[in-house]
């Protein structure tokens, strides 16, 4: 095996470098997870897997990983429909949490380091506050407490955003209250029906920005390696994190800041307040986990990503090919002869440029174009009436495990993911009309009789209806006929 190193597009450099922790061996990574309201959209699901996959090929490379993702569980949002159900806000939080955990657990996610609330936190945040007012880089005011972005000379310089050149009270009425007006809150004083903490500034919670700043802290120390999220949280988000968090501790927050892009509705951005939203538990009880982290890793992370019927459709082909191919090596037997040594090089050079792929930036599109390949030249050139040559099922398997491990898409159990997939074949042909099982056992019933007579005329009509209503049916050698929907 080839020794490769990480490169990764740093947001705040613009450009492709060559990744180095600040320790050898060890990662510390922090990902932006999600505010906990609602069951969360496919949207949402593009930035879980990212840092899902992020994690995953670190770990591929030799790495140590701390990885770290927040649930954020005090919002805005979270507080209203707690009120409109007439129960805490944690508690309401918290149950999405839940659901939240088990769509991670459909989309084959490993488990996070840490998975901190911001509920569980506030010392840690309240600490942080103090120091910056103490540092002058906020101040309060009647209770509240804001950043005073002035304070901080290099505000800008992820999102490249000139201070003096943004625009201000254009949306929103300007706080007189602030010094200035890109003053952002870091404690607020809670209103009547929410949920409050006690604070040197009175009774209250913490403001968005400050969360992340203090729990990466609290997990992963001053300095981070790399900080994961959206290109929606790059400001005023991520910007508002590196002010307070340099601010406070004096050093750079991170060396690597990694964005992936938005997941499209249509040619819209999918969100809510579109209402052009899928969700992911409603996605996956229709068709599977697996079919939509293969959508969401088909395209690089930093490319938009279109969602259409198309891309759902050519994800359940992708899914198919690859498990009827794991399944098949899985059963193949062993034949004596010896694959030559050209035939093994190749093998060894298919799993090469898939982990080169990963290295350039972590490029999942290419990763997969070289797996197919493979997949393709194994099935020509190998796996011969089910059976393999003798040297080749060793590194076969490599290659197999290797992209179970990094992309997570292969499944354990290959028979459990393509019984699925038929389900969900059946299920949609049969919403456009198609036939049932029983129905189709039938007209073949009805096909094998007309050709042992030479009712050629019926035969073939019975052929054109299984062609019309979506029916895929394979005569075997041994006599048998075997059927699915297309």
């Amino acid at each position: 095996m080839k020794e490769m190193k990480l490169k990764l597009y740093n947001t705040q450099k613009r450009k492709k470098e060559l990744f180095v922790p600040n320790h050898p061996d060890k990662v510390g990574l922090y990902s932006c997870g999600p505010t906990t309201y609602d069951f969360l959209h496919v949207g949402n699901a593009r930035a879980l897997v990212v840092g899902d996959l992020i994690n995953r090929v670190l770990k591929e490379f030799g790495y140590n990983v701390t990885f770290v993702r927040n649930f954020t569980d005090v919002d805005d949002k979270i507080i209203k429909r707690a009120n409109e159900r007439g129960i805490g806000a944690v508690e309401h939080a918290q149950e999405f949490i839940n659901e939240c955990l088990k769509d991670m657990e459909e989309l084959e996610m490993i488990p996070a380091t840490h998975t901190p609330k911001v509920s569980e936190h506030m010392q840690d945040i309240i600490d942080l506050v103090q120091s910056l007012i103490a540092k002058g880089h906020a101040y309060e005011t009647e209770g509240e407490v804001f950043f005073h972005v002035p304070s901080f000379e290099g505000y800008g310089k992820l999102s490249k955003k000139d201070l003096d050149s943004l625009e201000h009270g254009i949306r929103v009425e300007v706080d007189q209250r602030k010094k200035h007006p890109s003053d952002f809150v870091l404690w607020k004083p809670s209103k009547e029906g929410e949920p409050a903490w006690d604070s040197p500034w009175g009774k209250g919670r913490p403001g968005w920005h400050i969360e992340c700043s203090a729990m990466s802290k609290h997990y992963l120390g001053d300095t981070l390696d790399i900080h994961h999220g959206g290109v929606d949280l790059i400001f005023p988000h991520h910007e508002n994190e590196i002010a307070q968090s340099e601010a406070a501790n004096s050093c750079s927050y991170c060396n690597c800041w990694v964005h992936n892009e938005f997941l499209n509705f249509g040619t819209e951005k999918m969100s809510k307040s579109l209402g052009n939203v899928v969700t992911i538990r409603s996605f996956i009880e229709k068709f599977s986990g697996m079919i939509l982290r293969n959508i969401l890793l088909s395209a690089h992370y930093r490319s938009r990503l279109e969602w259409s019927d198309e891309v759902v459709k050519k994800a359940m082909q992708d899914v198919e090919r690859i498990h009827q191919f794991v399944k098949d090596i899985k059963a193949a037997d062993i034949r004596s002869e010896e694959a030559d040594e050209k035939t093994l090089a190749q093998i060894q050079d298919a799993y090469d440029k898939f982990r080169y792929e990963l290295s350039n930036d972590i490029n999942t599109s290419g990763a997969m174009a070289q797996f197919f390949s493979f997949l393709r030249d194994v099935r020509r050139d190998l796996l011969k009436e089910n059976t393999l040559p003798s040297n080749t099922m060793i590194p076969i398997m490599d290659m197999i495990q290797l992209v179970q491990r990094t992309l997570g898409l292969i499944h354990d159990d290959p028979e459990q993911v393509l019984n699925r997939l038929q389900e969900i074949k059946k299920e949609m042909a049969l919403e456009k009309g198609s036939l049932l099982p029983e129905e189709v056992e039938k007209l073949l019933e009805e096909r094998k009789e007309a050709r042992a007579t030479k009712d050629w005329t019926t035969a073939d009509k019975i052929r054109d209806t299984f062609q019309e209503k979506g029916i895929e049916v394979k005569d075997n050698p041994d006599g048998t006929t075997t059927w699915f929907y297309r």
